[in-house]
Protein backbone atom coordinates (compact mmCIF):
# COMPACT_ATOMS: atom_id res chain seq x y z
CA UNK A 1 0.00 0.00 0.00
CA UNK A 2 0.95 3.63 -1.19
CA UNK A 3 2.62 5.40 2.11
CA UNK A 4 0.59 8.76 2.99
CA UNK A 5 3.79 10.61 2.75
CA UNK A 6 4.45 9.59 -0.66
CA UNK A 7 0.48 10.48 -1.47
CA UNK A 8 0.82 13.54 -0.27
CA UNK A 9 3.80 14.32 -2.23
CA UNK A 10 2.71 13.24 -5.25
CA UNK A 11 -0.22 15.01 -4.82
CA UNK A 12 1.07 18.31 -3.91
CA UNK A 13 3.51 18.31 -7.21
CA UNK A 14 0.57 17.41 -9.61
CA UNK A 15 -1.00 20.89 -8.92
CA UNK A 16 0.67 23.12 -11.54
CA UNK A 17 0.95 26.36 -10.50
CA UNK A 18 -1.38 29.03 -12.39
CA UNK A 19 1.41 31.03 -13.72
CA UNK A 20 2.76 28.22 -15.75
CA UNK A 21 1.32 28.82 -19.33
CA UNK A 22 1.77 25.69 -22.10
CA UNK A 23 1.89 27.60 -25.04
CA UNK A 24 4.83 29.80 -23.87
CA UNK A 25 6.30 26.25 -23.05
CA UNK A 26 5.74 25.55 -26.58
CA UNK A 27 7.40 28.60 -27.39
CA UNK A 28 10.53 27.37 -25.35
CA UNK A 29 9.99 24.12 -27.35
CA UNK A 30 10.30 25.26 -30.68
CA UNK A 31 13.51 27.00 -29.97
CA UNK A 32 15.15 24.58 -27.84
CA UNK A 33 14.64 21.93 -30.58
CA UNK A 34 16.17 24.64 -33.55
CA UNK A 35 19.23 24.99 -30.79
CA UNK A 36 19.55 21.83 -29.64
CA UNK A 37 23.25 21.57 -30.70
CA UNK A 38 24.10 24.61 -28.75
CA UNK A 39 21.78 24.22 -25.83
CA UNK A 40 23.77 20.76 -25.05
CA UNK A 41 27.28 22.33 -25.69
CA UNK A 42 26.54 25.29 -23.34
CA UNK A 43 25.09 22.62 -20.95
CA UNK A 44 27.81 20.34 -21.20
CA UNK A 45 31.06 23.21 -22.08
CA UNK A 46 29.54 25.64 -19.58
CA UNK A 47 26.41 25.44 -16.80
CA UNK A 48 27.16 21.80 -15.44
CA UNK A 49 31.24 22.46 -15.19
CA UNK A 50 30.28 26.13 -13.59
CA UNK A 51 27.91 24.12 -10.76
CA UNK A 52 30.79 21.75 -9.68
CA UNK A 53 32.37 25.05 -8.53
CA UNK A 54 29.94 25.10 -5.89
CA UNK A 55 29.45 22.47 -2.79
CA UNK A 56 27.32 20.19 -5.00
CA UNK A 57 31.05 19.02 -6.04
CA UNK A 58 31.95 17.46 -2.20
CA UNK A 59 28.20 15.21 -2.52
CA UNK A 60 29.49 14.16 -6.51
CA UNK A 61 32.62 13.52 -5.17
CA UNK A 62 31.80 11.68 -1.82
CA UNK A 63 29.68 9.61 -3.79
CA UNK A 64 31.72 8.92 -7.15
CA UNK A 65 28.37 9.60 -9.18
CA UNK A 66 30.68 11.34 -12.14
CA UNK A 67 33.86 9.72 -11.43
CA UNK A 68 32.32 6.53 -12.14
CA UNK A 69 29.21 6.86 -14.22
CA UNK A 70 30.39 10.18 -15.97
CA UNK A 71 28.54 9.07 -19.58
CA UNK A 72 25.61 7.83 -18.44
CA UNK A 73 25.35 11.03 -15.81
CA UNK A 74 25.79 13.37 -18.44
CA UNK A 75 23.19 11.38 -20.39
CA UNK A 76 20.90 11.61 -18.42
CA UNK A 77 21.30 15.02 -17.79
CA UNK A 78 20.74 15.53 -21.32
CA UNK A 79 17.67 13.08 -21.23
CA UNK A 80 15.81 15.18 -18.60
CA UNK A 81 16.56 17.84 -20.62
CA UNK A 82 15.06 16.68 -23.92
CA UNK A 83 12.06 15.58 -22.51
CA UNK A 84 11.45 19.08 -20.27
CA UNK A 85 11.23 21.24 -23.65
CA UNK A 86 9.05 18.69 -25.64
CA UNK A 87 5.91 19.65 -26.40
CA UNK A 88 3.55 18.85 -22.99
CA UNK A 89 6.93 17.40 -21.46
CA UNK A 90 6.31 19.05 -18.36
CA UNK A 91 2.72 18.31 -18.21
CA UNK A 92 1.78 16.07 -14.83
CA UNK A 93 2.67 12.60 -16.07
CA UNK A 94 5.10 13.83 -18.57
CA UNK A 95 8.00 12.34 -19.02
CA UNK A 96 9.78 15.94 -18.54
CA UNK A 97 7.80 15.75 -15.36
CA UNK A 98 8.05 12.42 -14.07
CA UNK A 99 12.33 12.49 -14.71
CA UNK A 100 12.32 15.90 -12.45
CA UNK A 101 10.32 14.05 -10.07
CA UNK A 102 13.07 11.27 -10.21
CA UNK A 103 15.59 13.93 -10.04
CA UNK A 104 13.99 14.90 -6.52
CA UNK A 105 13.45 11.38 -5.10
CA UNK A 106 17.33 10.99 -6.09
CA UNK A 107 18.99 14.13 -4.10
CA UNK A 108 16.67 13.37 -1.22
CA UNK A 109 18.27 9.33 -1.03
CA UNK A 110 21.37 11.14 -1.66
CA UNK A 111 20.66 13.75 0.97
CA UNK A 112 20.35 11.04 3.44
CA UNK A 113 22.83 8.71 2.73
CA UNK A 114 25.63 11.57 2.74
CA UNK A 115 24.16 13.29 6.14
CA UNK A 116 24.75 9.21 7.74
CA UNK A 117 28.11 9.61 6.44
CA UNK A 118 31.67 10.95 8.52
CA UNK A 119 32.92 12.50 5.07
CA UNK A 120 30.66 15.47 5.18
CA UNK A 121 31.15 18.49 7.62
CA UNK A 122 27.90 19.26 8.62
CA UNK A 123 28.98 21.36 10.90
CA UNK A 124 31.63 23.52 8.33
CA UNK A 125 29.03 22.94 5.03
CA UNK A 126 25.37 22.78 6.08
CA UNK A 127 22.86 21.10 4.40
CA UNK A 128 24.18 18.42 1.67
CA UNK A 129 22.39 19.29 -1.88
CA UNK A 130 20.52 22.45 0.39
CA UNK A 131 17.64 24.62 -1.24
CA UNK A 132 20.64 27.31 -1.75
CA UNK A 133 22.28 24.88 -3.83
CA UNK A 134 19.45 23.43 -6.04
CA UNK A 135 18.74 27.07 -6.66
CA UNK A 136 22.05 27.98 -7.94
CA UNK A 137 21.98 25.10 -10.30
CA UNK A 138 18.59 25.94 -11.80
CA UNK A 139 19.58 29.20 -12.16
CA UNK A 140 22.52 27.94 -14.46
CA UNK A 141 20.86 26.03 -16.16
CA UNK A 142 18.24 28.18 -17.26
CA UNK A 143 19.30 32.08 -17.40
CA UNK A 144 22.67 31.72 -17.26
CA UNK A 145 22.74 28.75 -20.19
CA UNK A 146 20.56 31.17 -22.39
CA UNK A 147 24.14 33.47 -21.82
CA UNK A 148 26.07 30.31 -22.66
CA UNK A 149 24.29 29.64 -26.17
CA UNK A 150 24.30 33.36 -27.07
CA UNK A 151 27.66 33.39 -26.94
CA UNK A 152 28.04 30.14 -28.59
CA UNK A 153 25.68 31.64 -31.68
CA UNK A 154 22.53 30.41 -30.94
CA UNK A 155 19.21 32.43 -32.24
CA UNK A 156 16.82 32.63 -28.93
CA UNK A 157 15.12 35.87 -29.63
CA UNK A 158 14.04 37.46 -25.90
CA UNK A 159 10.80 35.62 -25.82
CA UNK A 160 12.36 32.63 -26.32
CA UNK A 161 14.59 32.93 -23.67
CA UNK A 162 12.00 33.90 -21.45
CA UNK A 163 10.14 31.09 -22.66
CA UNK A 164 13.18 28.82 -21.59
CA UNK A 165 13.19 30.02 -18.47
CA UNK A 166 9.91 29.84 -17.79
CA UNK A 167 10.11 26.09 -18.22
CA UNK A 168 13.18 26.40 -15.89
CA UNK A 169 10.92 28.27 -13.22
CA UNK A 170 8.55 25.78 -13.09
CA UNK A 171 10.96 22.46 -13.16
CA UNK A 172 13.18 23.86 -10.09
CA UNK A 173 9.75 24.14 -8.19
CA UNK A 174 9.46 20.02 -8.90
CA UNK A 175 12.82 19.53 -7.79
CA UNK A 176 12.36 21.13 -4.15
CA UNK A 177 13.57 24.80 -4.45
CA UNK A 178 11.23 26.79 -2.51
CA UNK A 179 9.38 29.18 -3.98
CA UNK A 180 10.05 31.76 -2.10
CA UNK A 181 13.43 31.91 -3.91
CA UNK A 182 12.51 31.01 -7.36
CA UNK A 183 13.45 33.03 -9.96
CA UNK A 184 10.60 34.41 -12.39
CA UNK A 185 12.66 35.98 -15.43
CA UNK A 186 15.96 35.10 -16.85
CA UNK A 187 17.43 38.59 -15.20
CA UNK A 188 15.96 37.30 -11.80
CA UNK A 189 17.80 33.58 -12.81
CA UNK A 190 20.81 35.83 -14.05
CA UNK A 191 21.25 37.43 -10.57
CA UNK A 192 20.38 34.38 -8.69
CA UNK A 193 23.35 32.62 -10.62
CA UNK A 194 25.43 35.81 -9.42
CA UNK A 195 24.98 36.09 -5.67
CA UNK A 196 24.84 32.08 -5.42
CA UNK A 197 28.33 32.09 -6.76
CA UNK A 198 29.66 34.79 -4.03
CA UNK A 199 28.07 32.90 -1.23
CA UNK A 200 29.88 29.19 -2.50
CA UNK A 201 33.27 28.76 -0.80
CA UNK A 202 36.05 28.61 -3.75
CA UNK A 203 36.70 25.71 -5.73
CA UNK A 204 38.51 22.89 -4.11
CA UNK A 205 40.36 19.95 -4.94
CA UNK A 206 37.00 17.94 -4.99
CA UNK A 207 35.55 20.58 -7.42
CA UNK A 208 38.57 20.15 -9.84
CA UNK A 209 38.11 16.78 -9.56
CA UNK A 210 34.37 16.84 -10.76
CA UNK A 211 34.85 19.57 -13.57
CA UNK A 212 37.90 17.77 -15.14
CA UNK A 213 36.11 14.23 -14.89
CA UNK A 214 32.78 16.14 -16.59
CA UNK A 215 34.60 17.46 -19.99
CA UNK A 216 36.92 14.32 -20.21
CA UNK A 217 33.32 12.23 -20.14
CA UNK A 218 32.17 14.95 -22.77
CA UNK A 219 33.86 13.03 -25.56
CA UNK A 220 32.54 9.42 -24.65
CA UNK A 221 29.11 10.62 -24.80
CA UNK A 222 29.28 11.13 -28.50
CA UNK A 223 30.51 7.81 -28.77
CA UNK A 224 34.21 9.26 -29.25
CA UNK A 225 36.84 6.37 -28.06
CA UNK A 226 40.06 6.33 -29.87
CA UNK A 227 42.08 7.07 -27.41
CA UNK A 228 43.72 9.52 -29.87
CA UNK A 229 40.87 10.98 -31.12
CA UNK A 230 39.33 11.05 -27.29
CA UNK A 231 42.03 13.50 -25.93
CA UNK A 232 41.62 15.62 -29.19
CA UNK A 233 38.02 16.26 -28.54
CA UNK A 234 38.85 16.86 -24.89
CA UNK A 235 41.74 19.11 -25.59
CA UNK A 236 38.66 20.98 -27.40
CA UNK A 237 36.02 20.96 -24.97
CA UNK A 238 38.53 22.48 -22.38
CA UNK A 239 39.30 25.33 -24.89
CA UNK A 240 34.95 26.32 -25.48
CA UNK A 241 34.56 25.36 -21.74
CA UNK A 242 37.42 28.32 -21.08
CA UNK A 243 36.06 30.58 -23.15
CA UNK A 244 32.38 30.30 -21.59
CA UNK A 245 33.34 30.13 -17.91
CA UNK A 246 36.32 32.52 -18.09
CA UNK A 247 40.05 32.75 -17.05
CA UNK A 248 39.69 32.93 -13.19
CA UNK A 249 37.32 29.74 -12.96
CA UNK A 250 39.23 27.76 -15.60
CA UNK A 251 42.77 28.57 -13.75
CA UNK A 252 40.92 27.14 -10.81
CA UNK A 253 39.59 24.05 -12.10
CA UNK A 254 43.18 23.43 -13.32
CA UNK A 255 42.25 23.85 -17.01
CA UNK A 256 44.70 23.42 -19.60
CA UNK A 257 45.67 27.18 -20.83
CA UNK A 258 45.58 28.02 -24.80
CA UNK A 259 46.80 30.86 -26.25
CA UNK A 260 43.81 30.19 -29.23
CA UNK A 261 40.15 31.25 -28.21
CA UNK A 262 37.80 28.79 -30.44
CA UNK A 263 34.41 30.42 -29.14
CA UNK A 264 34.00 33.44 -31.76
CA UNK A 265 34.87 31.00 -34.59
CA UNK A 266 31.79 28.77 -33.11
CA UNK A 267 30.23 31.49 -33.30
CA UNK A 268 30.71 33.24 -36.77
CA UNK A 269 30.23 29.38 -37.66
CA UNK A 270 26.93 28.88 -36.01
CA UNK A 271 25.43 32.32 -37.07
CA UNK A 272 26.37 31.35 -40.67
CA UNK A 273 24.67 28.39 -40.93
CA UNK A 274 21.64 29.89 -39.73
CA UNK A 275 21.87 32.22 -42.70
CA UNK A 276 22.33 29.72 -44.93
CA UNK A 277 19.32 27.93 -43.76
CA UNK A 278 17.01 30.91 -44.11
CA UNK A 279 18.29 30.94 -48.04
CA UNK A 280 18.38 27.12 -48.40
CA UNK A 281 15.33 25.62 -47.16
CA UNK A 282 16.21 22.40 -48.26
CA UNK A 283 19.51 22.58 -47.01
CA UNK A 284 18.23 23.93 -43.56
CA UNK A 285 15.59 20.74 -43.35
CA UNK A 286 18.63 18.26 -43.90
CA UNK A 287 20.76 20.30 -41.03
CA UNK A 288 17.17 20.17 -38.78
CA UNK A 289 17.06 16.58 -39.64
CA UNK A 290 20.79 15.95 -39.11
CA UNK A 291 20.52 17.98 -35.42
CA UNK A 292 17.82 16.12 -34.32
CA UNK A 293 19.65 12.57 -34.83
CA UNK A 294 22.70 13.95 -32.93
CA UNK A 295 20.04 14.76 -29.92
CA UNK A 296 18.42 11.39 -29.68
CA UNK A 297 22.37 9.78 -29.96
CA UNK A 298 23.24 11.88 -27.11
CA UNK A 299 20.83 11.09 -25.34
CA UNK A 300 20.58 6.85 -25.75
CA UNK A 301 21.23 5.24 -22.52
CA UNK A 302 22.23 1.82 -25.17
CA UNK A 303 22.29 -0.90 -22.66
CA UNK A 304 22.28 1.33 -19.55
CA UNK A 305 18.18 1.95 -19.65
CA UNK A 306 17.16 4.74 -17.75
CA UNK A 307 15.20 3.54 -14.18
CA UNK A 308 13.62 5.34 -11.62
CA UNK A 309 15.24 2.93 -9.20
CA UNK A 310 17.21 4.95 -6.29
CA UNK A 311 21.02 4.83 -4.90
CA UNK A 312 21.21 2.32 -2.11
CA UNK A 313 24.94 2.96 -0.59
CA UNK A 314 26.68 6.17 0.13
CA UNK A 315 29.32 4.65 -2.54
CA UNK A 316 28.01 4.39 -6.08
CA UNK A 317 30.11 1.33 -6.63
CA UNK A 318 28.92 -0.42 -3.76
CA UNK A 319 25.34 1.04 -4.92
CA UNK A 320 22.86 -1.26 -6.87
CA UNK A 321 22.34 0.06 -10.35
CA UNK A 322 20.08 2.75 -10.55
Amino acid sequence: ETPESLRHFIDEVSKVPDWFDEDIALVASRAFLRNSDLVLAGLVGGSIVEGFATLISKSFRIRGRVLGSGVRRLKQNGLQLIEQYLPGGMSPLGDGWKLTLRVRLVHAQSRLLIKGSDEWNRERYGLPISAATMMLAGSAFSGRLMEHVATLGGDFSDEEREAYVHVWRYTGLLMGIPGELIFDDQAAAIKAFQIGRLCEPPPDEDAIIMANSIVNSAPLVIGVTDPAARRKLATFVYRVSRDLIGKELSDSFLFPRSKRRVVPFLRFQNRTKRLAGRAIPSWRRKTDLERFNALIDFVNLGRLEHSYSLPTALHDELSEEW
